[in-house]
């Protein structure tokens, strides 16, 4: 596997996925030759050489991609939970919209019907919550993120999200939160939300 072979073939994938990350399992398909412990030797040699950044286990990042600028937190649920439904939900979501004055940089709080789990990345934190939410309800409560594979929950979900998961509700002004809510019901109503 020389640099070369292996910057090709990630430009190629890239050319597919859109962003920079690279799953374990794409390098097995990139290099069926290797053998387990041989990819995992010449993997920690790449990082080493800079050729990737290893963001956590089983997903690095390739500097030299034209996607590496703009890829971020939100692209790496979907292949640390690829069977899953994830979206974006809790303070991340309450923040955007101005509901917390706390303000989440480079910190990501994910809804999952997989397992939970907190990922301390070179791209920053990625926080996994467990829901057991019915998924085609929770289909109904969120939306696509343009040019992401991932949704973002409603404000009214996320909402919700945070009083089910318990977390600390002291941080919301409630009036804000009832006209944001109250904004994007009447956005969706006429069909964009």
């Amino acid at each position: 596997m020389k640099v070369f072979d292996v910057e090709a073939k990630l430009q190629e994938l890239q050319s597919y996925t859109k962003h920079s990350l690279v799953t374990i399992a794409q390098f097995r398909m990139l290099f069926p030759d290797y053998q387990e412990n041989a990819l995992k030797v010449r993997l920690h040699q790449l990082v080493k050489r800079g050729t990737l950044d290893k963001v956590c286990r089983g997903v690095w990042s390739y500097p030299k991609s034209k996607y590496y600028a703009t890829t971020d937190l939100r692209y790496l649920p979907h292949l640390l939970r690829q069977t899953d439904i994830n979206y974006i939900s809790l303070e991340s979501v309450l923040s955007k919209h101005s509901i917390i004055s706390q303000q989440m940089f480079n910190f990501l709080t994910v809804m999952t019907t997989g397992r939970g789990g907190k990922f301390n990345t070179s791209m920053g934190t990625l926080e996994l919550i467990h829901t057991k939410r019915d998924p085609l309800t929770l289909l109904t409560e969120t939306f696509p993120v343009q040019d992401v594979p991932i949704r973002e929950a409603t404000i009214e979900r996320a909402w919700k999200d945070l009083k089910n998961v318990g977390r600390n509700t002291n941080m919301i002004d409630l009036e804000e939160l009832e006209i944001s809510i109250a904004e994007q019901n009447s956005h969706s109503t006429k069909g964009a939300v």
